[in-house]
């Protein structure tokens, strides 16, 4: 897996200073922006196969598409002239209509708040996105058998790693409705050592470390104290919304 990863944080990393001034990158946000960027590719190296560097190649694109996008609908909070410069570079790096059709889709639903199951639905598109733009959509919805359902489970990763800053933030997090015992207990059952090694590979990829870690953490929330504590915790950090936007991706390597 270090080749792997290794190409696909190269890749993110190289498509992200290209555009970075088309994003408006300003000189505080730069750090972050490559961090979230490489962040990304380092977990989506562990989506493809471990000795294909095109695979590994594509991740690190689709970890900066997937950068940028979280920076023109968090960052920007959907900006007209931000979702112009965003569809400029998608048409440019994705050649399929209908992959970009897909992203921009999710923009719309986004926009409108018309999300679903609580935003889960958010990881199923993405995922889609993610494997189709690593051109391993095929493959993986072979060896796996429902990718939306494989989607919707590493969002709940996402959201259980990403919950106070979401809540902090007004960001929607699956966590936040009363359905969350009943996610936290479907990323348990659904995504076991077993079932996380025929997904995966058992190998010590970021994208495992990462499940491992959102998995330990969905077992501290399922006790009343864990989550009372948590949000506690949440309460004395919140400043109020910052966008009404949320985090879309599968999932994130710097939790």
């Amino acid at each position: 897996m270090i080749m792997s990863h290794t190409i696909a944080s190269l890749s993110a990393l190289m498509r992200s200073i290209q555009y970075g001034s088309a994003l408006a990158i300003q000189g505080g946000e730069w750090k972050r922006y490559l961090k979230k960027s490489i962040s990304f590719g380092l977990c989506y190296a562990g989506l493809g196969n471990k000795i294909s560097s095109r695979e590994a190649w594509n991740a690190g694109e689709a970890a900066f598409l997937c950068c940028a996008y979280d920076v023109v609908t968090d960052w920007r909070c959907f900006d007209r002239e931000s979702r112009r410069v965003f569809e400029e570079i998608l048409r440019a790096m994705v050649p399929s209509v209908e992959l970009q059709n897909l992203a921009i889709g999710l923009y719309e639903k986004e926009q409108s708040h018309k999300l679903e199951d609580n935003g889960l639905d958010r990881g199923s598109i993405a995922l889609r996105f993610v494997l189709g733009k690593m051109q391993c959509e095929a493959d993986r919805d072979a060896a796996w058998g429902d990718i939306d359902k494989i989607g919707r489970l590493l969002q709940i990763v996402d959201d259980v790693l990403d919950y106070e800053e979401d809540v902090v933030r007004g960001e929607t997090n699956c966590l936040s409705s009363s359905r969350r015992e009943i996610y936290l207990t479907q990323l348990l059952k659904e995504l076991s050592d077993d079932a996380v090694n025929r997904l995966f590979g058992n190998n010590n990829s970021i994208l495992v470390r990462v499940i491992i870690r959102a998995k330990q953490k969905a077992e501290t929330f399922l006790t009343k104290e864990g989550f009372l504590q948590e949000d506690a915790n949440v309460v004395s950090a919140k400043k109020g919304p910052i966008c009404a936007s949320s985090s879309t991706h599968p999932i994130e390597a710097n939790k």
